[in-house]
């Protein structure tokens, strides 16, 4: 509760502030002020003697006390201050902020992308790890190394080298505030206003948005069953550098076969530029072995290979990691150094723990069999609920899928399904330019259980009804399509 004094002082310094007291002005004696109150002398002789440490009132020997003259009196009415100019990175940024625009978050039904399921997170291990790195506590007095505390990031030398055959040393793993963040410092450091800089076409809208916030002529390449077309890519030396998801891209979920993997990097090669190669789903596979990573198959130093542990433990849990080029290392760590301070010191410590007593493995086995009975669930619901009307490949990586519904405008089959308490994310914003016709959705289902799915999907079903341009399909047909047919190991886009 706040003391008396202050609520004085308060009252006070507000009536100086908004005129109704003078410059010049004798307030009341103290004893006065205590009696009209009804409080102790001392509390008001309190609250002036602050008042008079700031300014507010001067007080003349033999006198009494008066308001202090503090220029230009306030307007009785102030008026409500113009919002600063924003800079050219602030307008670049946020020029497609509406394409941006979220629902609002406790939906019951809320199929976000890329979510796991926090019940099914070791919290108990997790504290007690948190736990123990506190009671030690002798490294948490100070900041930590910029480029991330050095147990994690052998840690993660060891872990990317065996899950992902990527070739690095742990001085080369730089630990960030996920890959986001990653990608925002690679822009500031390479990116000049004007600079040509590839970007998958659908692709992730953040990672665009913040490369062309620092002045990148974005470049977009079209995807398709096989990721990035590496054949559409731009004459060598053109561009600075290609951004790319090629375990799953985003949002389609397709795979880079090694053929493109290959070609894109002799792509780079030629073109002296860089790769960006976001990983962020790889750990996430259902079925048999990814394609080594991009960084893993390069030979000249042209890739950053960037992953993060939100995607698979819990989205606040906002540690990454860039295993970056031998020359790229310094600048980027003073840039991520300048930029925050470090990453949260305790929460690498308990991360480093994490993996190396193999809690970390077996949450990771624990979430891909959730995430394959999810995923089937989605898939049989949407069949049942939605039929031929609905195409869903298959995703036999990541925590989502992609959807595309028939019949049916993006943005009213959002809304439609919003009133019926079920969030949905349209694809839209990830093309560069115009999106198909239909409504594009990602489906996430890393955070919700079979019953959950069931459901949502169902209301699914009703806002696509209500919301179809035309004769809306048979609800509930149980008409199974290729399109959800298993895909064949080794075809295009496998997983």
């Amino acid at each position: 509760m706040e003391p008396i004094y202050r609520r004085v002082y308060e009252q006070v310094r507000s009536q100086i502030l908004d005129g109704r007291l003078s410059p010049g002005q004798r307030v009341p004696a103290t004893r006065a002020l205590a009696d009209e109150l009804g409080v102790a002398r001392n509390t008001v002789a309190r609250a002036y003697e602050e008042l008079l440490a700031e300014g507010y009132l001067v007080g003349r020997r033999g006198s009494g006390t008066y308001v202090a003259a503090l220029g230009t009196p306030p307007a009785q009415e102030p008026p409500v201050a113009a919002a600063p100019a924003l800079s050219a990175w602030a307008r670049r940024a946020f020029a497609d902020a509406e394409a941006a625009r979220e629902p609002p978050g406790g939906l019951p039904y809320d199929f976000r992308p890329g979510t796991p399921d926090w019940d099914a997170f070791p919290r108990t291990v997790w504290w007690r790890l948190l736990g123990r790195r506190l009671r030690q506590g002798a490294q948490l007095s100070r900041y930590g190394d910029p480029g991330g505390y050095p147990p994690l990031r052998e840690a993660i030398a060891r872990h990317v080298a065996a899950a992902r055959a990527a070739v690095c040393r742990p001085e080369q793993v730089v630990i960030v505030n996920g890959t986001q963040q990653a990608v925002d410092l690679l822009g500031r450091l390479l990116v000049e206003p004007g600079d040509e800089v590839v970007v998958e076409d659908p692709g992730y809208a953040d990672a665009r948005r913040a490369l062309a916030a620092y002045g990148a002529r974005l470049r977009p390449v079209r995807v398709d069953g096989e990721g990035l077309r590496t054949a559409e890519l731009p004459e060598a030396g053109r561009a600075r550098f290609v951004y790319v998801t090629p375990t799953h891209q985003f949002p389609t979920g397709a795979a880079m076969p090694l053929e493109r993997r290959l070609a894109l990097l002799e792509w780079a090669r030629r073109s002296g530029a860089l790769v960006l190669e976001d990983d962020a789903y790889a750990e996430l596979r259902y079925a048999g072995r990814p394609v080594e990573s991009l960084q893993g198959l390069d030979r000249g130093g042209n890739v950053v290979y960037l992953g993060t542990f939100s995607t698979v433990l819990f989205p606040p849990l906002r540690i990454g990691y860039a295993v970056l080029p031998p020359g790229l290392v310094a600048p980027f760590t003073r840039a991520k150094w300048l930029a925050d301070r470090g990453t949260d010191l305790l929460e690498q410590q308990a991360l480093a723990d994490f993996l190396a007593e193999g809690h970390f493995a077996r949450h990771l086995r624990r979430m891909r069999r959730l995430g394959r009975e999810r995923r089937d669930a989605l898939l049989d619901a949407l069949r049942r609920h939605l039929g031929d009307r609905v195409h869903a490949p298959p995703t036999d990586t990541g925590l989502y899928l992609m959807a595309r519904i028939d019949g049916v405008e993006e943005r009213a089959l959002v809304d439609a399904a919003l009133e019926r308490g079920v969030a949905l994310y349209p694809v839209g914003p990830s093309y560069v330019g115009p999106a198909p016709e239909g409504a594009g959705l990602l489906l996430g289902f890393g955070a919700l259980g079979p019953a959950a799915v069931e459901e949502g999907v169902q209301r699914l079903a009703e806002a696509v009804a209500v919301s179809s341009r035309g004769t809306p399909a048979p609800l509930g047909s149980t008409a199974a399509t290729s399109t959800f047919a298993p895909r064949r190991p080794g075809r295009a886009g496998s997983r």
